[in-house]
């Protein structure tokens, strides 16, 4: 089974958004400036998803795997 460059960057970025929010979860109970850094990994979290996701961000998902495969 192939798995188009497309399809494995949507995964990657499925799994980073996973771990991310993740890391959030943890950061964000202990203290106030330790829960900044939990929301500062929910928002990265959100945005890779969004990024590997949708169909509106193919293009820079385009030009991000041609500035890899460089």
């Amino acid at each position: 089974m192939k798995i188009s460059n497309d399809n494995m960057i949507r995964i990657a970025g499925w799994f980073l958004s996973l771990l991310l929010v993740f890391i959030g979860s943890y950061f964000i109970w202990p203290h106030i400036h330790v829960a900044l850094l939990g929301i500062v990994c929910f928002y990265l979290g959100v945005r890779v998803f969004n990024f590997s996701t949708f169909k509106e961000y193919e293009e820079e998902r385009r030009k991000f795997l041609e500035k890899l495969l460089r």
